[in-house]
């Protein structure tokens, strides 16, 4: 069936006016912190042994995928140098944070290891075992951003996990405190 040039007018007509609608629109979900975990560790004096700045001067974060399919395992290495004067004790996992981001995997494909101390000599050290995240998608007209539901981390072998949901529903980095 062949359309008139009318019919064809009207048609660019609207998909350049749908296309001018959501074209001009500026997402901004601000949700570079969507999925991350912050661990601060604690330095509060009068509590049980609380870290001091000498054991937060180095931070090594060791990355390995939880399910790993090929025969020779990839296992990253992050080291953060003091986090104590520059990040006031935080630090942020995310999913292309202090780690590169690896094709479309997430934060929540990976387990973790978390040493504290020197370089030879660690003296801390935490398993993080799993992180758990749920998100759905929602949508404003034009924009469509990701929104947690759900965060949590299972740490040092402990099946009771520990929930970093930001309870405001902004996908803020909701801090685990880490002690002895």
């Amino acid at each position: 069936m062949l359309r008139t040039p009318f019919t064809w007018l009207l048609f660019f007509i609207a998909a350049t006016a749908l296309a001018a609608c959501c074209g001009s629109v500026a997402c901004d979900c601000q949700d570079s912190l969507d999925d991350a975990v912050s661990f601060s560790f604690n330095q509060t004096a009068g509590t049980a042994r609380p870290f001091t700045l000498e054991e937060l001067d180095s931070v090594f974060f060791v990355r390995a995928l939880r399910r790993d399919t090929a025969r020779r395992p990839v296992i990253d290495t992050v080291l953060l140098v003091r986090i104590a004067e520059q990040r006031g004790s935080n630090v942020v996992l995310n999913n292309a944070q202090p780690f590169g981001q690896r094709g479309t995997r997430k934060l929540n494909q990976y387990r973790y290891q978390l040493y504290l101390g020197k370089r030879r000599a660690p003296t801390v050290r935490f398993a993080i075992d799993s992180i758990q995240l749920n998100s759905r998608l929602e949508s404003d007209g034009c924009c469509t951003c990701n929104n947690n539901t759900l965060k949590r981390v299972f740490l040092n072998g402990n099946p009771q996990p520990i929930d970093v949901t930001d309870p405001s529903g902004q996908d803020k980095a909701v801090p685990v405190v880490l002690t002895r």
